[in-house]
């Protein structure tokens, strides 16, 4: 056919625009869909190591749990959480323990030092004090039991040696010194030698009371004796004491300045200034044990 070239190149065109979209389909084949993704896996839980010492053979736990033993200078590791962690240790026999809390970070081993020696070094440090106590207690008391006899019996002894230097009343129980001191004082000296006087193993004398000494006078009993100034005289006394004169006594006279005397020829009493000395003399008395 012929005809104009530029009408004939412009219908080759429009034939091949057409033909395209079916050549297209026929080389590109089936449709293919991506494949599913696999989910990611999740991430391994921390973890860390715990490192267990101890200085003494023991049995330890752990937040509880019993872990088992653990040597003399050994450890124990396990695998543990992160976070706070409660070791607990006791030695063998269980008397020494030690609870420790401990913090555990993530990737990391902790250690944890228990020491038993020095809960038992102090124990056993205690206990030989407390030994030691008891063991000087009792030789105090020995010491002190030792001192109270030898004055017990040095007492005895002396009460042996001054029998015959003391009488005791067997109505009231009193002890007296067989004689009065034999010359004349004022009621403060008389009252200071029987405070100061050391007789029959006894330093507890005093000066008797007016009823005291009007106890022992019996108008029955003749001692023979003579006053101070050497007149014979004839004492109504019990136990036979040795008399010189007046015996003062502890009691107030008449006045705050007095005290009363008695007098064992006749029964009399009679109240004397306090610093008065003549022919006044000291019996003193004691309660008998």
């Amino acid at each position: 056919m012929r005809g104009n070239p530029t009408v004939i190149c412009a219908m080759a065109a429009a034939l091949m625009m057409a033909a395209l979209p079916a050549l297209a389909q026929q080389d590109e084949g089936p449709i293919l869909r991506p494949k599913p993704q696999p989910k990611p896996a999740k991430p391994a839980a921390a973890s860390a190591t715990l490192l267990v010492m101890c200085d003494l053979a023991c049995s330890w736990k752990l937040d509880g749990e019993a872990k088992g033993r653990i040597e003399a200078g050994g450890s124990a590791k396990e695998k543990v959480k992160p976070g706070q962690h409660m070791v607990f240790a006791a030695t063998e026999d269980g008397t020494d323990h030690v609870q420790q809390l401990c913090e555990v970070k993530s990737g990391e081993q902790t250690v944890v030092s228990i020491e038993l020696a020095p809960l038992r070094d102090a124990r056993d440090k205690a206990a030989q004090q407390a030994r030691d106590k008891v063991a000087q207690e009792a030789r105090d008391k020995a010491a002190k039991d030792a001192r109270d006899k030898t004055a017990q019996e040095a007492r005895e002894k002396a009460a042996l040696e001054d029998a015959d230097k003391v009488w005791t009343d067997p109505a009231t129980r009193l002890m007296w010194t067989k004689k009065d001191n034999g010359s004349d004082v004022n009621w403060q000296k008389a009252r200071n030698y029987c405070r100061n006087l050391r007789l029959a193993g006894y330093s507890d004398w005093r000066l008797p009371a007016i009823d005291e000494l009007s106890d022992i006078y019996d108008p029955k009993a003749n001692i023979a004796g003579q006053m101070g100034s050497g007149s014979q005289v004839i004492w109504h006394v019990k136990g036979r004491l040795q008399l010189s004169g007046w015996q003062w006594s502890n009691t107030q006279g008449n006045t705050r300045w007095e005290a009363w005397l008695f007098l064992f020829a006749n029964g009399e009493r009679y109240s004397s200034p306090l610093i008065g000395s003549g022919l006044d003399r000291v019996l003193c008395v004691r309660h008998a044990e």
